[in-house]
């Protein structure tokens, strides 16, 4: 289920970096300009774009469900429920704030 490969394939011209992310359920190519399938002359220069882009994965952002970017998945739920009524029988009513009386 939260799987994570990277790998070069052979195709006909050279060799194209496979990459498959947890999100994903079949592995998908690196893409070119064009949205064309990038193709690498060797199978080491694949290796090297599938292990430079699936590490720029990891150590990215990875961002939640639900989460704001810059934020944590903890106070975008906060958030979320500062604005809503929770009322019995587990129905909510969103509540709209007006600006304050002066």
């Amino acid at each position: 289920m939260n799987r994570f490969s990277a790998y070069s394939q052979p195709v006909p011209g050279g060799f194209r970096c496979m990459m498959r992310f947890a999100r994903d359920a079949k592995p998908k190519p690196l893409m070119a300009e064009g949205d064309r399938p990038q193709v690498f002359p060797d199978e080491l220069a694949a290796t090297k774009a599938a292990l430079h882009h699936v590490l720029a994965y990891l150590n990215g952002n990875l961002v939640c469900s639900g989460e704001i970017a810059g934020g944590s998945v903890k106070e975008a739920k906060f958030a979320a429920a500062d604005r809503k009524l929770f009322r019995g029988g587990g129905k909510t009513v969103e509540v709209e704030t007006k600006g304050a009386a002066a």
